[in-house]
């Protein structure tokens, strides 16, 4: 596993890009590693504006449009535990469920 904060040459693996986000983004992470083409390079992937970015290297069509709804997804789950969310703007944009924004 590589160490978070280190340029990556050769990209980010599932476990990277899972340290990258909180625990409730992980099957959205899942999802875009088993469907990723082989030769596709994970330039990055981070929380941006309550929602998930996952950046890659040149990759088809299909695959673009595979990152552009786990992005739509991730606005509607809960960051932390995966429930149920919304974006909620209090100075940073996170997304939280109801209960998690409690705590």
């Amino acid at each position: 596993m590589n160490i978070p904060g280190l340029v990556v040459e050769e990209g980010y693996d599932r476990g990277l890009a899972k340290l990258s986000v909180g625990k409730g983004w992980h099957k959205l992470i899942d999802i875009l590693f088993d469907a990723k083409p082989e030769d596709t390079v994970v330039v990055q992937v981070k929380e941006k504006f309550g929602g998930l970015r996952f950046y890659v290297g040149g990759t088809t069509e299909q695959y673009h449009d595979l990152i552009d709804v786990a992005s739509w997804m991730s606005e509607c789950l809960c960051e932390n535990c995966g429930k149920a969310g919304q974006v909620l703007r209090y100075g940073w944009w996170k997304t939280r469920c109801p209960e998690c924004e409690g705590k």
